[in-house]
């Protein structure tokens, strides 16, 4: 296990992380044992990661998203940029009180 996890708390994976590239990083939980993530990562992919931790019981996940070669085409830095700012007017809205559907 990564010694950060280790030394930050985490004891088991949350579930398997789902790894994806290209195309198939749009399909939810994409790679299982019926239809193992078996697609080459080439120049200009994105690729997403979805992760989770579990201690004391919990589960975190985080899901990130990154270009294979380091730099976002256009249309990938349009899309990043869209999903970043609507996640940070959410954070920026939530506080006690405010329900989800605000």
């Amino acid at each position: 296990k990564h010694y950060a996890y280790m030394k930050g708390g985490m004891r088991f994976t949350g579930y398997t992380c789902i790894c994806a590239s290209g195309e198939n990083s749009a399909v939810l939980h994409y790679g299982h044992a019926g239809e193992p993530n078996d697609k080459m990562v080439i120049d200009g992919d994105m690729l997403l990661f979805d992760m989770g931790a579990e201690y004391a019981g919990y589960t975190a996940d985080i899901t990130v998203s990154w270009p294979a070669n380091g730099k976002f085409t256009e249309h990938q830095k349009f899309v990043y940029n869209t999903c970043l700012k609507a996640n940070r007017r959410v954070l920026d809205a939530m506080r006690p009180g405010v329900s989800w559907i605000e």
